[in-house]
């Protein structure tokens, strides 16, 4: 299956993902549970699909783009979970997501844990919160980008004392 036959499968299935989505948040009987398992799934292939090397510049843009929706659907997922979870419902005050799956290993808040052990370790306190974090993150993501470079992602490193994020660029061609 070539690139474009791939990105328009997982173009599918992020939008029946979406729908899923808004069909749990409007609490929906056939969605008690926030999809986190498709969602884990379609980010492993969108992620995987993004490390092919692709000879079209029009092939790689397709897959950027859909990198791009899935993570904008992504945050707005999150963010509408936070605040849910922080509602009480009903004369018990049970919070609607009590029951919610095991989470999906989440690479940017294991970052995230990681830098605030590592400064608490180094310089006693840590005051960047998750969604700051994340934030700087993708800013950085965005900027690495707009100049021509591949973001895999991001590591933790410790140089002089200091604690520092450095992202891995991916070889080949943008």
């Amino acid at each position: 299956m070539n690139v474009f036959e791939e990105a328009s499968r997982l173009e599918r299935q992020l939008e029946d993902l979406a729908r899923r989505w808004e069909r749990f948040f409007s609490r929906d009987r056939e969605v008690p549970l926030p999809p986190e398992k498709e969602r884990g799934a379609l980010e492993s292939r969108l992620l995987t699909l993004s490390r092919t090397e692709t000879t079209l510049a029009a092939e790689h843009f397709r897959v950027e783009q859909l990198l791009h929706r899935f993570t904008t659907y992504n945050a707005l997922w999150q963010r509408q979970l936070r605040e849910r979870e922080g509602q009480p419902t009903g004369a018990a005050g049970r919070r609607p997501n009590a029951a919610a799956p095991a989470h999906v290993r989440d690479e940017v808040q294991e970052l995230w844990q990681g830098f605030v052990e590592a400064q608490r370790r180094l310089h006693g306190d840590a005051t960047v919160t998750a969604e700051r974090f994340r934030e700087a993150l993708e800013r950085q993501r965005q900027q690495l980008e707009a100049q021509g470079s591949n973001v895999d992602g991001f590591e933790l490193v410790e140089e002089g004392g200091r604690v520092k994020i450095r992202a891995r660029l991916r070889r080949g061609r943008q």
